[in-house]
């Protein structure tokens, strides 16, 4: 069993380490994940000098560990919690500017000729009750209100048409989602941020950047006229800012070995992306030449452990498939996601550096999207950076220093809560 991404056997790591930097750049951009390589390709494609750090290995964060499912990521605290909270002009416009989020990104990789193996399949959630069910009608109903057609509800006579788990009452078909190969989107997004003029820096960590951004590296100090932070769930102590703000939690992903098509076909018969109601999130999904299951949830602890996550996520999956009981584990490998405390992403400027992170565990859309935007905000194009999560406060909580070492104990609860219902 590989304690790496079934992802990079098709799209492997780069491991050159750069011995030089510049002394100066226009723009400087911590973090190489989708956010900032999407970033740096809109600016330099203005004329900026851009150069982006990443601290280690390029890919090695989120952006080539995820899970390969697109969708809009509707918010967390659902329609009457975003009314609450920001009113309802701002709730429907975020749900609707959510719409096109796989849209944006199905349209950039076929623009920039990124081959990614995307494929739009639309996704499955499968409700765990009747109660779980009879609440995602009545999400479904709010949301296509507000959005138009997006999604439809599934009976629990025809889920067989959707899912070979007989462990559901029902669920609901999101129409717009999609899948692809997240490492093989990572490469192609370095290939067209390096053919515009943006230099790489793997394996050079920011140490400091001060007030008048100078940013030390290993490799000395960099001048720069404005710096992006993109990091996420890797955001370091030298950004406490950016960290008392994020919640970096751990998710950890399986993959089988290749299954028999029959039994493929019987269980994911759409070949969708699919997950379900439980409260420990479960994601799930058929490799993208359809002979695998690629199964994802929460890391057993904050800490990465391949055999606690392999035993984990095995069982979780034979809950949902239970003829998988004997079917071997090929892969397993972990990552960390970054939560907010209003679940909400966030894009601004704060002590005049910019930033977009945050996008709580449904990111290859969102901090594409993000990265561009955050681009044309750096621009001064204030109509093309517009985003209804602007001026979202992004908030911190008291005594909070960016280690979230309260999280086991609530992750826990969450099992117990799964378990009881």
């Amino acid at each position: 069993m590989k304690h790496t991404p079934f992802w990079w056997e098709d799209a492997p790591r780069e491991n050159a380490i750069p011995e030089t930097q510049p002394q100066k750049t226009d723009i400087a951009i911590v973090g190489a994940g989708y956010s900032g390589l999407n970033a740096a390709i809109i600016l330099a494609r203005a004329g900026r000098a851009v150069t982006v750090f990443e601290a280690g290995q390029l890919g090695i964060g989120a952006s080539s560990r995820n899970g390969g499912m697109l969708g809009p990521s509707f918010h967390k605290l659902g329609i009457s919690g975003l009314i609450a909270k920001y009113g309802e002009e701002t709730t429907h416009g975020i749900l609707r500017e959510s719409i096109g989020f796989v849209d944006f990104l199905a349209d950039f990789l076929e623009t920039e000729n990124i081959n990614a193996d995307l494929k739009r399949t639309g996704r499955f959630q499968g409700a765990l009750s009747a109660q779980h069910f009879n609440a995602a009608q009545e999400r479904i109903e709010g949301l296509n209100k507000v959005c138009g057609d997006i999604a439809h509800m599934v009976s629990q006579k025809d889920q067989h048409l959707e899912t070979g788990s007989k462990r559901f009452t029902g669920g609901v078909v999101y129409q717009m989602d999609a899948g692809l190969n997240p490492a093989k989107y990572h490469n192609g997004l370095i290939d067209v941020a390096r053919k515009a003029g943006v230099v790489i820096l793997p394996f050079t960590p920011v140490q400091s950047i001060t007030k008048g951004f100078a940013l030390t590296t290993r490799l000395g100090t960099v001048q720069a006229s404005q710096v992006a932070v993109c990091t996420n769930g890797y955001t370091g102590k030298e950004l406490q800012w950016f960290r008392k703000r994020v919640l970096p939690l751990r998710s950890a992903i399986i993959t089988t070995e290749p299954i028999p098509a029959e039994i493929m076909a019987r269980l994911m018969p759409k070949s969708r992306m699919y997950g379900d109601t439980r409260r420990m999130v479960a994601y799930y999904r058929p490799s993208p030449d359809g002979r695998r299951i690629i199964f994802g949830g929460r890391a057993s602890n904050l800490r990465d452990n391949p055999a606690a996550n392999a035993r984990n996520l095995h069982r979780s999956m034979c809950e949902v498939y239970p003829e998988l009981k004997d079917t071997k584990i090929s892969h397993v490998w972990s990552g960390l996601v970054a939560y907010t405390f209003d679940h909400a992403p966030h894009i601004g400027q704060q002590d005049g550096m910019d930033y977009a992170m945050g996008y709580c565990g449904s990111g290859v859309t969102r901090s594409s999207y993000f990265g561009q935007k955050l681009a044309h905000k750096m621009l001064g194009d204030t109509e093309k950076g517009h985003t209804y999560f602007d001026n979202l406060d992004f908030q911190t909580k008291p005594f909070y220093s960016g280690n979230p070492w309260f999280m086991p104990a609530i992750l826990g609860w969450h099992r117990l809560m799964d378990r009881l219902s």
